[in-house]
C-alpha cells in the first residue's frame, strides 16, 4: 500500500512556516548593549586644524554687537595655549560693566576644562558645551568642543560672574554657527 504524497508535503509546509513565523511583542536589546545614539547620529568631527585660521574677533558677527551692549572694537590678544578677542560692555557703574571674550583653544577640549566649581554640560546649537565659572577671574564661560581637543570659548567677566552667565549665553548663540 502506498502512502499519499501529500501527508510528507504537508509536514514540510508546516516545519517551514515555523520557521519563518513572528513573534508578538517589543524587541529589547540584549544586556550590555547600547541603547543611546550612535555616533551616526552626532555631528561629524572636524579635522583638528580647523581652527588654525580661525580669527576669534570674527567669530562673534558685527550684528551682534549692539544687542549685546557692545559699543567698541574687539581687542585681539593671545597666549601660548589660547588666541581670544575681548570687548567691553560699558554699564551705569563700573560694577555692572563686564567683558566679553571669544577664546579659541586649539589644543584643550571641553574635557579638559578646568574649574573649582561644578561645570554644566550642555548643547549650544549643534556643539556640546559646557558652563563653567572661571578660575582667577570673575567669569562664566561656555566651552564649546570643536574636536575632543580644541574648543572656542565664549566668557563673560566681571564684578558679579554668575549674574554674566546669560549674556556669555546670548554671545555663545551668536557665535556657534560660524564655528565647523
Amino acid at each position: 500500500m502506498s502512502r499519499p504524497w501529500h501527508v510528507p508535503a504537508a509536514l514540510l509546509v508546516a516545519l517551514c512556516a515555523a520557521c519563518s513565523s513572528q513573534t508578538a511583542g517589543t524587541p529589547v536589546p540584549a544586556a550590555g548593549a547600547p541603547t543611546g545614539p550612535t555616533s551616526t547620529n552626532r555631528r561629524p568631527v572636524p579635522d583638528p586644524r580647523v581652527l588654525q585660521a580661525a580669527q576669534p574677533c570674527e567669530l562673534l558677527p558685527a550684528a551682534a554687537l549692539r544687542p549685546l551692549g557692545i559699543t567698541g572694537a574687539g581687542k585681539s590678544t593671545s597666549t601660548s595655549k589660547s588666541r581670544q578677542c575681548e570687548w567691553r560692555v560699558e554699564k551705569g557703574t563700573v560694577a555692572e560693566s563686564y567683558t566679553i571674550a571669544v577664546v579659541i583653544y586649539e589644543s584643550t577640549g571641553v574635557a579638559d576644562i578646568k574649574t573649582d566649581k561644578e561645570i554644566e554640560y550642555l548643547n549650544v546649537g549643534e556643539h556640546e558645551a559646557a558652563r563653567y565659572f572661571t578660575r582667577g577671574t570673575a567669569g562664566c564661560a561656555l566651552g564649546l568642543g570643536i574636536t575632543p581637543t580644541s574648543r572656542v570659548d565664549v566668557q563673560a567677566t566681571g564684578e558679579d560672574p554668575e549674574a554674566l552667565c546669560g549674556p556669555a549665553m546670548e554671545a555663545a548663540k551668536q557665535v556657534e554657527p560660524a564655528l565647523p
